[in-house]
């Protein structure tokens, strides 16, 4: 079990490093960031995706007990 959350622990931080990475890369490659921000906003529902998000975890935190 120990091993699989080292697993997991990688692949996140391993996102987390990749999705810095590409941010900064924009940034330097003179990127609108309001126009980024206009296209994330008009495509997805974000308070819904944060809601279920925020809903799934307390459920999976529920199964354990915390």
């Amino acid at each position: 079990m120990k091993t699989l959350w080292k697993i997991m622990r990688l692949v996140v931080v391993a996102g987390l490093a990749l999705g810095a990475v590409l941010f900064v890369l924009g940034l330097v490659m003179d990127a609108d960031l309001v126009r980024i921000a206009d296209t994330v906003f008009a495509s997805y529902d974000l308070a819904k995706i944060i809601a279920t998000v925020q809903s799934a975890f307390g459920g999976v935190l529920g199964i354990f007990g915390l």
